[in-house]
């Protein structure tokens, strides 16, 4: 059950055919910003619930892919130019991309999903997105831990660059949860995108450096790595745990798309949050 304070439960919100303000927004939202946690744990607690491993599954699952991936590529399929343990290459770009793919993925279907929350009472609509991103970022946290843990293991030095971690999930953040804006506005109309995506996503993975070296893509499609926002996150990922070389500026591209995208998102879901529960 959703637990709120008594001044939220005796409060109202005139609701009215006008545009709402971006500033007027902002104020909404950060007066219902207990709901975003609330609905993340909650989301967290029905995902494991009745399960017999319990939350042990946020250690169990990418344990598990990094283990297919690490026999599949490091032992099936020979890599050349790997300069670090390809556990470690691996899991340190898989945090990043599964970060993206959750906020994607998941976070593209929140209004749609919890359509009979929105039926029956009124709160900023971007909480449900923003909710996703507390959840993916408990699962990224249990990663990162799995990923130090490899390290110490395995005698790699931690580095002070380690703390730029922080600006480089920031860019994750915003990378997915730009997407996850325009999806959910776009979802109540177009739901053929629920069954897109996925598709599109898991074609995806392949054209970014996740599983092997970005050094393998051939010069005259590199544009291609540059025009990726998660190709120069998963760089800058692995220049702070791996010690990798700087990532080219040429990146800066793809940077600039995932500020436009996201400040645009969010225009767009405003704009179409007054609207949205007529398609629900």
């Amino acid at each position: 059950m959703l637990s709120l304070s008594a001044m939220e439960l005796t409060d109202y919100t005139l609701i009215n055919a006008e545009p709402t303000s971006l500033g007027k927004y902002w104020k909404g939202l950060w007066k219902y910003r207990r709901m975003i946690s609330v609905f993340a744990l909650q989301e967290i607690k029905v995902s494991y619930a009745q399960t017999f491993f319990g939350l042990f599954w946020l250690l169990f699952k990418p344990l598990i892919v990094l283990g297919v991936f690490t026999f599949l590529f490091g032992n099936v399929i020979e890599i050349s130019g790997m300069k670090h343990p390809y556990a470690l290459f691996a899991f340190s770009g898989l945090i990043a991309w599964n970060y993206f793919n959750f906020l994607v993925g998941s976070g593209s279907g929140a209004l749609i999903n919890n359509q009979h929350l929105i039926r029956k009472m009124y709160f900023p609509r971007m909480v449900l997105p923003l909710a996703k991103v507390l959840v993916g970022l408990v699962e990224a946290g249990v990663s990162f831990l799995i990923l130090f843990t490899l390290m110490i293991i395995l005698g790699y030095p931690f580095s002070v660059k380690l703390l730029a971690l922080f600006v480089f999930l920031f860019f994750n953040i915003i990378s997915g949860l730009g997407i996850a804006l325009w999806l959910n506005a776009l979802n109540l109309r177009y739901r053929d995108l629920n069954h897109f995506i996925p598709v599109l996503i898991g074609f995806l993975i392949w054209l970014t450096p996740v599983f092997y070296p970005s050094t393998l893509i051939p010069q005259e499609f590199s544009f291609l790595l540059y025009l990726n926002p998660m190709a120069g996150i998963i760089e800058c990922y692995r220049w702070a745990i791996l010690g990798d070389p700087f990532p080219s500026i040429k990146y800066l591209i793809a940077i600039a798309e995932v500020a436009v995208v996201f400040i645009a998102g969010v225009w767009f879901f405003i704009r179409m949050e007054d609207v949205m529960a007529d398609y629900l």
